[in-house]
């Protein structure tokens, strides 16, 4: 605990000094950028954060500053609404093609070392392994495609799915709703970086006591 907590607190601080260089010393505001997003909000933004968040599971789209500008644009309740429709609708997608068409499908979403490596995770945790992956990028693309490779139904894949993201969407929906109301993209990004930070700290323990 004490060594994630001096990784986020690193991380925020670094943020928040080179948030106070672009301003004071480069004269570079972050902030009409958010105002922009915030105006030009409406059913077009909707559509693209869920499309944008479904496609993540083939491009590499930030998908966590997308679920924080959602919340941004739309609130918490429906800027987590939009992500979780986005997110385990990708997640999703990826199952169902990697069902259908096995290793054809899944060599062009990730390489087979990482399938490999997580396949030993899945078979001894199996719906759980699903639920505490969705805060790390990269590992939710590959365990969607393990459990597609699977036996799991769709039933235990959704559900586990829904369960382990709808926290983490949340959470950035609050940061973003939280930085639309201070007028900064500060606290959003500190909070971005401390649930990725913990979600890959907890993560790497897990894959040593694995080994």
């Amino acid at each position: 605990m004490k060594r994630t907590l001096t990784l986020i607190a690193s991380v925020a601080g670094a943020i928040i000094a080179s948030k106070i260089l672009l301003e004071n010393v480069l004269g570079i505001r972050l902030e009409p950028l958010l105002e922009r997003w915030i105006v030009h909000a409406g059913g077009g933004s909707a559509a693209t954060i869920i499309a944008l968040l479904a496609a993540d599971l083939f491009l590499p789209i930030p998908s966590s500053l997308i679920m924080v500008l959602s919340g941004v644009a739309f609130g918490v309740v429906w800027g987590a609404l939009l992500s979780l429709v986005g997110s385990v609708g990708g997640e999703w997608l990826g199952f169902e093609l990697v069902r259908h068409y096995g290793r054809r499908a899944s060599a062009r979403i990730v390489g087979d070392v990482e399938i490999d490596r997580l396949s030993r995770v899945f078979a001894r945790h199996g719906a759980a392994a699903v639920a505490v992956t969705r805060a790390l990028p990269v590992v939710m693309e590959t365990m969607s495609v393990v459990a597609g490779l699977s036996t799991m139904t769709r039933r235990v894949f959704l559900v586990a799915s829904l369960l382990g993201t709808a926290p983490i969407v949340f959470v950035y929906a609050y940061a973003g709703a939280v930085s639309r109301q201070t007028g900064s993209l500060v606290p959003a990004v500190v909070m971005l970086v401390a649930v990725a930070a913990l979600g890959w700290v907890v993560y790497k323990a897990k894959m040593e006591t694995e080994n």
